[in-house]
């Protein structure tokens, strides 16, 4: 346990181990819908993204997978790599500026080597991903969704939208006071083209 905890916390794992237990407070905060996981807007489909991020993920065919996804196993492959260089390899190095150089060259090195190694094990999960995509946002209105967030706010909502394929995935907001919570049936009132998002109603 003594051997565990120090490889933790030391560099480059100690990196790697704070991303990790953000990305474990992410999913179990999605978990109990204090977070809206959006995997149907643009900021998070590695295929939409058009920056320096998208590009390097789209090199090792992950483009098409919600990116919290992709980043959640990279991340934790680079820190089971990480963890592993420094169980075995740093007690075979000399000096300990050594350790710290094979160090940085190993946090460039394993989020490269984990986005091979998870590439072909995500890509048989893209058609999930893949949604028919609306003529319009405004198309939606007189529709109704299915509550996936643990609740809806004036703020905070997220729910699915059945259009015949692996469904749409829209941020909603309602009213409050109101009873809405998952699993609920709501009714797409209006769109707010400025916030990307629907006013919905209960349908009970």
């Amino acid at each position: 346990m003594e051997a565990f905890t120090h490889n933790i916390f030391t560099f480059p794992t100690v990196f790697f181990s704070g991303l990790l237990v953000l990305v474990i407070i992410y999913w179990l905060s999605a978990m109990v819908g204090v977070v809206d996981i959006d995997s149907g807007d643009a900021d998070l489909d590695a295929d939409t993204d058009t920056g320096i991020l998208g590009g390097w993920l789209s090199k090792f065919k992950l483009d098409g997978i919600p990116l919290t996804i992709t980043l959640s196993f990279i991340i934790l492959v680079s820190w089971v790599l990480c963890f592993l260089a420094v169980h075995f390899i740093y007690p075979m190095l000399p000096e300990t500026w050594v350790q710290i150089m094979v160090g940085f060259w190993a946090l460039v090195i394993t989020p490269v080597v984990a986005a091979l190694i998870i590439s072909p094990l995500l890509q048989p999960l893209k058609p999930l991903f893949k949604k028919q995509r609306v003529t319009s946002n405004t198309d939606l209105v007189g529709q109704y969704a299915i509550v996936r967030s643990g609740k809806v706010t004036a703020t905070f909502g997220e729910a699915e939208f059945q259009d015949g394929g692996a469904g749409l995935i829209i941020k909603v907001r309602a009213d409050e006071p109101n009873q809405i919570r998952r699993g609920d049936q709501v009714a797409l009132l209006s769109h707010d083209a400025a916030g990307s998002t629907y006013h919905v109603r209960g349908s009970k």
